[in-house]
Order: structure tokens, then sequence, then C-alpha cells
């Protein structure tokens, strides 16, 4: 698992770069018609990079494993793509599209038997071509898998960045990239955050030098996501209402407060100080799409005749896709008169 992210080994990371070079773009022009691979291209090739232009991914020489299997299917690291095309009626070239990643894969020829695979981005640039020929008819390991949903990926990258920014600090060189099935960011200290097939990893610093699995990636983005709590609703009047705190939660392993984000509201009415039970009931009214652990506690902090202030803990959790997540929530309510 370590080489996963080592940058110097492994001819799969070579073959995986094939699939992060490019701009993501379309062809405007192109005219594309579904396409069946003749059964006759089945099996397992190996290939070597020939011709690299400038900007190419690979250098000359690299050597590269890619199998096609029944179904239209083709596997080149740790990628299986689908559904290719013919473009503007060749009908010599069956073009793989990796649309997220920008990048095409163009097997020739269909009407004279293997010749080649030309790579390129999505946005026309030609890199390159592997050049060799079909040693064996296995197709072991190359199956139809659902694609990575990076909508959710790049939010789980987002979301570390924003709360674990000692960790996975935010940057111009945090930036998607892929090496055996991994969906991975770099960050300093030779720390990485990756996903590979659904499931969350890190490594590096005071995560060990081993990928260390830390659950699936829709549990991990629940956790990061976090309940959200509302203000309760107070009539208006003449106070001034400040709600500040802060809210911990464990994701990872790793306990982390943050911020409640301070809120300010004028010109609202004020519960009486001395009813906590009332504002404890104001409170559950508010919150009451939030699932409770044990009780909301109310204590007062403060009164004088012109402003006064009260403490409310509770555990909030939230539920989605089987999975719950708990936060400890500690927020500080100031009533001041305008």
């Amino acid at each position: 698992m370590k080489a996963a992210f080592n940058p110097i080994k492994t001819v799969a990371r070579s073959c995986a770069a094939l699939l992060t070079a490019g701009v993501i773009s379309t062809n405007a022009f192109a005219q594309d018609v579904a396409v069946t691979v003749p059964t006759s291209f089945t099996g397992t090739y190996d290939l070597t990079y020939a011709n690299a232009q400038a900007g190419s991914p690979l250098t000359n020489g690299t050597a590269v494993s890619v199998v096609i299997a029944p179904g239209n299917l083709l596997c080149i690291g740790g990628y299986t793509l689908t559904d290719p095309v013919t473009r503007n009626g060749n009908a010599h070239e069956a073009i793989w599209k990796e649309s997220t990643l920008g990048i095409e894969i163009a097997l020739s020829s269909l009407v004279n038997g293997f010749n080649e695979i030309n790579v390129g981005s999505t946005s026309g640039t030609w890199y390159g071509q592997l050049q060799g020929s079909k040693t064996s008819t296995a197709t072991t390991g190359c199956a139809s898998t659902p694609a990575p949903d990076m909508t959710k990926i790049n939010e789980l990258f987002e979301k570390a960045q924003e709360k674990f920014a000692q960790y996975f600090p935010a940057s111009a060189n945090a930036v998607n990239q892929t090496l055996d099935g991994y969906i991975y960011r770099a960050y300093p200290g030779g720390i990485y955050l990756a996903i590979n097939n659904g499931d969350v990893y890190v490594m590096g610093g005071t995560f060990g030098d081993q990928p260390s699995k830390q659950g699936s990636l829709e549990a991990i983005l629940t956790e990061l996501t976090g309940t959200q709590v509302d203000i309760p609703d107070i009539p208006e009047g003449d106070y001034k209402l400040v709600v500040t705190g802060t809210i911990g939660t464990t994701v990872a392993g790793i306990a982390i407060n943050t911020a409640f984000p301070a809120v300010t509201i004028d010109k609202i009415g004020a519960p009486d100080s001395s009813d906590i039970d009332g504002i404890r009931d104001a409170v559950k009214e508010s919150l009451k799409d939030i699932n409770f652990v044990g009780t909301i506690d109310v204590s007062e902090i403060t009164s004088t005749s012109s402003d006064f202030s009260f403490k409310i803990a509770f555990k909030g959790s939230v539920t989605s896709n089987g999975v719950t997540s708990t936060s400890d929530y500690l927020l500080v309510y100031n009533y001041t008169k305008l």
C-alpha cells in the first residue's frame, strides 16, 4: 500500500499519469458515435510509450499494461473506462473518454487489427502513443466499476482543508492526483489524504508511513459536514443578542474544536433570565430538526439591569446514509439592552 503514494516507484503510477494530464473540456465539433470493439481485441497488452510530445505525461520508453475486456471495457492504471466511440466517421479508432480527468485513449485499428493506442486530452491535444502487442487473452481484474463521485470527493477535500488545516492546508499545490485507483491530494510534511473505492485514507506525518483507512467517504463526509444549528426564534424587542461558542467534533480519530459562527440579532425580545426551563424549551423548539443525545443544559452566567447571558450545552447528532455523526455544542447567549 505504501507504494500507492510513492512519487518515484511502480510502473502502475506511470499508467495512472496517463489519466491525470490534460484540461477538462469538450470537442465542440466532434461527432461521436457509440462503437462495439471486436472480440478479437480482448486480452492483455504490454505496451511502451513512444513519440512523446511537449507536455506529455510520460517519457519515451515507459512500460504500460492495458487490458481490453468484454463489454467494451478498457483498463489502464487502475481505471476502468467504458462506452467507446468513433469520431467524425473514422471507423479505425475506438476512443474511450475520462471526462473528469480530461483524458482520451484511442485504440487503432478496428478495421485492420491492433496497431497502437494514441493518448491525448479531451481538448484535442495529442500526447503520444503506446506501441507493442497483445501478450495474452487474459482480462483478469478488468471489470465494470462505477465512476467515482467527484462532487463528493472534492467536497471531502474542501471540508478537510477547512476543518483540519493544520494537517491539510489549502494551497495551489493541493490538487487532485491519481495513482493505482486512488484519488488523492498531497500536503506539506509528506501528508496525504486519499479516496479509493469509496473509502478514505490518510498517510504521512502523524498518520504513519502506511495508508490508514479512516472509514467510508459517506461517513467521513457526514462527520466533516457536522450538525447545523439555528438560533431560537425570539420575539422582537429592545435587546441585542450575540451568540458565540464552540463545536467539538471527532473525525477520523482526531478531536477538534471549531468556533460556532457568531450571530448577532438586533431589536429582539429577551426571555426572563430566571426562567431556565422556558429558555431550555425555546432552544429545544428551535433545534427540533436535530436529534439529541442526553439533555440540553442551560446555566446562567451573568445578570444585570442592562444585560445578561447564559450557556447552552448539548450533543447534537445527524444521520446520513445510515451513518450518525455527533458533536458537542457549547453556546453562549448574551443579551444587551439597547
